[in-house]
């Protein structure tokens, strides 16, 4: 049985600083692509992409301030919505207070998993939490919108709520960042709850159909880092709404022919002894790592005990695969890309929340080219159950 490695907190990767690159960027300090008139990144966030730089040192000095959260402006205040201040000083524009309706009403129920009892905390404990802590406020008005943006069908609409979402992301970051310098027992729970909402952001942010063309998909690294909870915040976050957060975390494996598909991924050994069986022991090694957590992932969602969704079945076997696996990922591999087609399965199965529709087709779909024809005997269940 494979040992979990110890964990660590995921902490964004640094990134050579880019003077000449887009606002937004520089705002959420990351590195930009500068690709005109939109770069990669505001393209994947549906953000508006500037290059302008401010005309003064007064102006640059206000943009400093509003990327540390600091200032008052919105994206929507220009149309005369008076601000609503937090007791943390941090304030917000008056339809925030819609976007905290729509949290408690329709959004926090892609949170939590499918029984009794999961959601009420992340509905009624995250909020005041967040009082506390003005970043993790900030994710929630940014799922939120995130989630009105996704269901709106009107274009203009949807264009305004992804503006929203994408401004109260930017900064959010940078508190975020500096509170994840300095963890403890007041604000443990507060970061891992940002973590959480990270993946989901990353889930429902638009698509642009190439999160696999520079490697391993940008939801999958992050929740890798959010999976990896270190040992001594366990105390600090027990006491908190989040515990049930732990308890996926210490699942034992179980009788893996629970799943009644199993015969299904079993047969994949046969691919990776063909693609690995000479001279590529430890390619084979972590291919079938991987292989027995994505059957453990299946099984757990048939154990009663485990409680265990469809939705948290796929972060559970983000955890657990090695890092071998996430390595060959990203070369394009195409046993590990196989591996992810199967855990498109579980994807289809849990996308009935808001922020998984139409996500397994869209990683099958792209994934399908890139596995080649030579492979596509080995997706052919995925297939039939995810685009037929």
């Amino acid at each position: 049985m494979t040992v979990e490695p110890q964990v660590k907190a995921y902490h964004k990767r640094p990134h050579r600083k880019v003077r000449s690159g887009c606002i937004i960027c520089k705002r959420r300090k990351i590195k930009c692509d500068e690709i005109k008139p939109q770069c990669s990144n505001c393209q994947r966030h549906g953000s508006d992409c500037s290059y302008a730089r401010p005309s003064s040192d007064s102006e640059l000095s206000k943009s400093r301030e509003w990327s540390r959260g600091r200032t008052s402006e919105s994206p929507d205040n220009s149309q005369g919505n008076s601000p609503v201040e937090t007791s943390h000083k941090e304030t917000f524009a008056a339809h925030d207070v819609a976007l905290m309706h729509q949290w408690s009403v329709a959004t926090c129920y892609g949170f939590g998993d499918e029984f009794p009892g999961e959601v009420e905390p992340w509905r009624d404990d995250l909020p005041r939490l967040a009082q506390q802590h003005s970043f993790l406020m900030r994710a929630i008005l940014a799922v939120s919108a995130l989630h009105l943006a996704r269901t709106s069908q009107c274009p203009e609409e949807k264009s305004k709520y992804l503006r929203i979402s994408a401004h109260h992301q930017d900064v959010a970051f940078p508190e975020y960042r500096d509170a994840l310098d300095k963890v403890n027992k007041d604000n443990a729970p507060a970061i891992l709850a940002f973590s959480a909402m990270l993946v989901v952001y990353q889930f429902a942010t638009p698509q642009n159909g190439k999160a696999f063309a520079t490697g391993r998909p940008e939801w999958f690294f992050l929740h890798r880092g959010l999976g990896e909870v270190p040992a001594h915040w366990h105390w600090w976050i027990e006491d908190s709404f989040l515990s049930r957060q732990l308890e996926r975390r210490r699942l034992h494996p179980v009788d893996a022919s629970l799943n009644s598909d199993d015969f299904r991924l079993v047969a994949l050994q046969d691919m990776l002894y063909e693609k690995y069986g000479h001279g590529k022991e430890s390619e084979l090694a972590v291919c079938m790592d991987a292989l027995y957590w994505l059957r453990q992932a299946f099984a757990h969602t048939f154990n009663a005990s485990s409680r265990l969704g469809p939705k948290y079945a796929v972060l559970f076997w983000i955890e657990r695969v090695p890092q071998g696996f996430v390595d060959l990922l990203a070369q394009h591999e195409p046993a590990a890309m196989i591996l992810v087609a199967y855990c498109s399965v579980l994807i289809k199965r849990a996308s009935h929340f808001w922020f998984y529709e139409g996500f397994a087709e869209h990683v099958l779909t792209e994934l399908w080219p890139l596995i080649g024809e030579d492979n596509l005997q080995w997706i052919e269940w995925p297939l039939a159950v995810v685009l037929t």
